[in-house]
């Protein structure tokens, strides 16, 4: 683990896992000496047990109050739903009622989904609760455990996922402005299903890079937000002004942007085993905690800051809200059609290639094979916000195998192979795509003509 490793040492290893070659300064390494020992897991604990030291770990409890937060998020720009503050639940439900036929009635001493009422109005009095499924009335409304000092009544982020009634919850989490990694829940079955992202929304493995506990969560499919860059600024940016070593900023897919939901400064599920995390990202958590800095999680070649640096508040990825929606709704079941259509939806800015690569990725993860070469071919191509190669050489092994078990009598699968190798070096493959071209295939013509007129210019 790291907190075996001297404090110069884990900081050194840190630098060089973000692209610094020099020496921790003594500043940087004052910083770890004071937390030498503290792991993010333990940070949590800690915080639980509010047992912090606010001067190594200066926490603002007060914005764990969900009005508080609201009003510290609109201040500094961003959105949140539409609320009403009110003394009792019956004064909730009315309020609620004024934003739609679909409203949330929160308790706000409660967290993540306890004391949350996500409401469908079926008549006068008569409720379904999306969360639960069950028909209630107006007197079922009530406290879970003890009683809130005031009730919040709030409107229904519509759902971008066509069939998902409640919006995705996505869990940003940010170390002084820097963004590891996202949790997407979707409450809209039960036991709730969850993905998680690095912090330029690329895919983690399930299995190798996290595990959780099946008892309480289950596994879903990635689905990218509409907003995702957007959703990045904004935690990003609230993260870095809280001056906080950690929070957890919650937020959704609203239609128009990104909506904050609430922070969470001691997050239950990886202090609870609910989420764990491989040894490789509890390192790269541990040092995101004590310096502030993170690499991208999934281990492609990423520069987080240059990524960043491009996102801004309005940010979305895809302009058609409808397509994407349809799309949306079948990504979450595995729907193949999202990998193979989306990347040619995506809005075309700088950030479109870290996009498109998560989209691969998704694919990949949902078991269409095929992927892995756009993956491999997305990582050789590079572009602004990469600086290196890191997994080519897993996609190109990954894109031949598939091709090759393929390719008996399979003209499209046996040039891909061989588009594979030659990217790679092997120019033997070349002969085979011109073997394919002199028997009239014309998709290795094109293959092989790019090929030669890109090595007659250079």
């Amino acid at each position: 683990m790291m907190t075996a490793l001297s404090a110069e040492c884990r900081l050194t290893l840190h630098r060089t896992a973000v692209g610094k070659q020099c020496p921790p300064t003594r500043e940087e390494l004052g910083k770890e000496l004071h937390m030498d020992g503290i792991s993010f897991l333990g940070l949590m604990r800690q915080r639980f047990n509010q047992r912090n030291d606010p001067g190594l770990d200066p926490v603002p409890w007060e914005l764990d109050d969900k009005e508080t937060a609201y009003k510290y998020v609109e201040q500094a720009g961003y959105a949140v739903p539409r609320y009403a503050r009110t003394s009792s639940a019956a004064e909730a439900l009315a309020a609620g009622e004024l934003f739609g036929d679909r409203l949330v009635i929160k308790q706000p001493n409660r967290h993540s989904a306890s004391g949350v009422y996500v409401l469908e109005k079926l008549g006068e009095g008569s409720y379904l609760d999306l969360l639960r499924m069950k028909v209630l009335a107006a007197a079922d409304i009530k406290a879970v455990g003890a009683a809130p000092d005031y009730w919040l009544a709030e409107e229904c982020i519509p759902s971008l996922p066509a069939g998902k009634p409640v919006p995705l919850d996505y869990k940003i989490y940010a170390f002084r402005g820097q963004v590891s990694h996202i949790t997407q829940i979707d409450r809209n079955v039960s036991p709730p299903r969850v993905a998680l992202f690095d912090g330029a929304f690329i895919p983690l493995e399930l299995g190798k890079d996290y595990s959780i506990d099946e008892n309480r969560w289950l596994p879903e499919q990635h689905v990218l937000p509409r907003f995702a860059g957007a959703m990045l600024e904004m935690a990003s940016t609230l993260s870095l002004n809280l001056e906080t070593r950690f929070v957890k900023v919650d937020c959704y897919d609203g239609p128009n942007g990104p909506v904050f939901g609430e922070f969470t400064f001691a997050s239950g599920g990886d202090d609870t085993g609910m989420l764990r995390y491989s040894e490789r990202i509890i390192r790269a958590l541990d040092a995101a905690m004590l310096t502030g800095r993170a690499a991208a999680l999934s281990g492609f070649d990423i520069d987080l800051d240059k990524f960043r640096q491009d996102l801004s508040p309005n940010a979305t990825i895809v302009a058609d809200e409808h397509l994407v929606a349809r799309l949306s709704g079948g990504a979450s079941q595995g729907d193949a059609r999202y990998a193979q259509l989306l990347p040619a939806l995506l809005v075309q800015d700088s950030t479109k290639a870290v996009f498109s690569l998560a989209a691969y990725v998704i694919g990949h993860l949902s078991g269409d094979g095929s992927q892995a070469f756009n993956i491999q071919a997305a990582v050789r191509r590079g572009g602004k916000h990469f600086y290196g190669t890191r997994r080519l050489a897993e996609f190109e092994e990954a894109a031949t195998a598939f091709h090759d078990e393929r390719s008996a009598g399979n003209p499209w699968h046996t040039s891909r192979a061989a588009e594979v190798r030659l990217s790679s070096g092997d120019q033997s493959a070349l002969e085979t795509l011109k073997a394919l071209a002199d028997g009239g295939y014309e998709h290795a013509r094109r293959v092989v003509a790019g090929y030669e007129a890109a090595h007659a210019s250079a």
